[in-house]
């Protein structure tokens, strides 16, 4: 019988059980083991050692989720739609580093002259007055060979009432950002650290395809020529993200990653880690990257959306405002692991920077509207007592290569100590339990790929997965088995900064 105070190894080596138990019985003693027996996870966590996970779709809530209306163009049908065309990308071929130290670049970021300055951009519009007085302008943005488009917008001033709209050259799937939403971003940019025109910068909604349009609407009455309006630069996306929405077959990250990694939908065990777990889109320099991060749980569970990832992932509120997060990002069926779960949604309204740091290589963001919790999301546990120690059995969920989500399952071999040294490249040297500021780790079934980068291992206690790393670098693929990941230690980055805000 294994002994009730346990990680969860993944074979039945008494020694490794027995150190593992000693290192942590005095932290681990508390109610069976980390209270596996039913108890209510929406309470607050009292636990000195960790935080309990919490899982919205537990009790079910008998109050159903009010539906959004379905946001939708004001233009008139035959309107004039100016566009600027950008043609195709230019130049030598773009250079993405494959290393689990560098965020997965999926495109490139472009300048657009015609529009860099609000005079630039009024110029360009065509104004039309509906029956009801209000106005509502469009230009449309091309992008020869382009996957999808962002547009970086610059919302220096924006009448009270209006709305800017963004979507692809069909007129579906419509996403407004409404004056005073871009209000409250501004206030967040500025509360991150950002002034004047950066803290004004807002990114628009992916548009799939090689057209993203901005609409304008402004109420009736409002003076256009106060309108300041300017798109200076757009994220030209050569993989996608969004068609998996609507046409995966077409997505280029679906099914591209290496043929040993595992399906976390086969897993009945992780779906609640799987259900805590986003894919991440956000843009640095205009460049469009991708990562994946973890919707946190607090001590009081109050349902606040803290996100963790890794620092070289995002490390400036500059990039955090760009955030979209990407949820059930994972396949529908087992059977069937190109086919994308119908539950999967986003969110593309940024987040705060809480807490960044090189030395763990962790960031602590919040975002910045609520996760929508109707289907039933996860804020993950985490555990910040005794580091782990070797042979630790640990779980990773992630998105490796930008593809649906999939599991790794392995084990602590070690510990280290990573140093960038740029360009996505980290010298990690071996260090010991008490200097090391990562975990070692070697998997047994799948492995990580460009674009795991800043996911989540979890370690088991009792029968609850807690967070206890990001993921950094390493060697470890498909061809390469026996290679080992370096993940960041949750205790270290929790007790220099995270805890401020997940357990005040």
């Amino acid at each position: 019988m294994k002994a009730p105070c346990e990680f969860n190894l993944e074979s039945d080596d008494m020694i490794k059980r027995t150190l593992l138990c000693v290192a942590l019985f005095a932290a681990l003693a508390l109610t069976a083991c980390g209270g596996d027996s039913g108890s209510d996870t929406t309470t607050p966590n009292t636990s000195i050692d960790r935080i309990e996970p919490l899982d919205t779709a537990l009790p079910k809530s008998s109050v159903q989720a009010k539906a959004e209306p379905v946001a939708v163009s004001r233009m008139p049908p035959g309107a004039a739609v100016a566009r600027i065309a950008l043609g195709p990308l230019v130049g030598a071929k773009m250079t993405v580093s494959q290393d689990k130290g560098a965020r997965l670049q999926i495109g490139q970021g472009r300048a657009v002259q015609a529009t860099a300055s609000p005079a630039d951009l009024a110029d360009q519009l065509r104004w039309n007055t509906l029956a009801d007085g209000t106005q509502v302008a469009a230009l449309a943005f091309s992008a020869d060979g382009a996957q999808a488009i962002r547009l970086g917008v610059l919302a220096r001033r924006v009448p009270a009432g209006a709305v800017l709209r963004f979507y692809g050259a069909d007129g579906a799937d419509v996403v407004e950002m409404p004056a005073a939403q871009l209000e409250q971003l501004r206030q967040i940019n500025e509360e991150g650290g950002l002034s004047g025109d950066d803290a004004r910068m807002v990114w628009g909604a992916t548009t799939a395809g090689s057209v993203s349009v901005l609409e304008v609407q402004l109420p009736a009455g409002a003076d256009a020529g106060q309108l300041q309006l300017a798109v200076p630069q757009l994220a030209h996306f050569t993989q996608t993200v969004q068609q998996a929405m609507q046409q995966p077959a077409k997505d280029m990250n679906i099914g591209s990653s290496g043929d040993c990694n595992r399906n976390v939908v086969c897993e009945a065990d992780l779906q609640a880690e799987s259900r805590a777990v986003a894919k991440m889109s956000f843009v640095s320099g205009g460049t469009p990257y991708l990562c994946t991060g973890t919707l946190m749980n607090d001590a009081k569970a109050s349902r606040t959306p803290y996100f963790l990832t890794a620092n070289h992932c995002i490390s400036t509120q500059a990039e955090a405002s760009t955030l979209t997060t990407y949820w059930f990002f994972r396949a529908a069926t087992c059977d069937n692991p190109t086919q994308p779960d119908p539950a999967m949604t986003y969110i593309s309204t940024g987040a705060k920077l809480l807490y960044t740091e090189t030395a763990s290589d962790a960031t602590l963001l919040q975002l910045n509207f609520q996760i929508p919790e109707e289907k039933g999301v996860v804020y993950a546990g985490s555990y910040f007592g005794a580091g782990l120690t070797q042979g630790t059995g640990v779980t990773g969920v992630h998105n490796p290569a930008g593809d649906l989500q999939k599991y790794s399952v392995g084990s602590v071999t070690g510990y280290a100590t990573c140093t960038s040294t740029g360009n996505g490249v980290f010298n990690c040297p071996s260090a010991n339990s008490s200097t090391g500021q990562m975990y070692m780790v070697g998997w047994k079934q799948g492995t990580t790929e460009g674009g795991s980068s800043g996911s989540a291992i979890f370690a088991q206690l009792g029968k609850k997965r807690y967070v206890t790393g990001t993921l950094t670098a390493g060697s470890a693929s498909c061809l390469n088995p026996n290679g080992t990941d370096n993940y960041g230690r949750f205790d270290r980055a929790y007790s220099r900064g995270i805890k401020a805000y997940l357990n005040p």
